[in-house]
């Protein structure tokens, strides 16, 4: 009968120290639910005011008038929009003159050169 006693005051102590350890560790992950949620209720603040400053900023009025106050922008006349096929020839014309123009380089260093007659 001893031994039974003894086995079960040793077996409640363990169960005691094992029941205080897991009070604490409760506690301390409540506390720490709690800083995570209030943290996620100050990032849903923020996110909240970040959406006004955003819907004020993209408004259409503010951005029209930014636009003609500092660029200096006019909407676009129908001369101004071009085909594929004008831009594939504006690029080969541009190309075409390039060469001309190193060509005559080309031809006006050697005239520099050469000593005249």
């Amino acid at each position: 009968m001893r031994q039974t006693t003894i086995l079960t005051l040793i077996l409640a102590a363990i169960m005691s120290i094992g029941l205080f350890y897991l009070k604490y560790e409760v506690t301390d992950l409540e506390q720490e639910l709690d800083t995570l949620n209030n943290a996620i209720v100050t990032d849903q603040k923020t996110i909240h005011v970040l959406n006004a400053e955003w819907s004020h900023l993209n408004d259409f009025s503010r951005i029209q008038d930014l636009a003609k106050r500092y660029l200096n922008m006019a909407p676009t006349e129908p001369n101004q929009i071009k085909t594929i096929q004008d831009l594939s020839s504006d690029v080969i014309n541009k190309e075409d003159k390039e060469k001309n123009l190193s060509g005559n380089k080309t031809f006006l260093m050697r005239i520099k050169k050469e000593p005249s007659l």
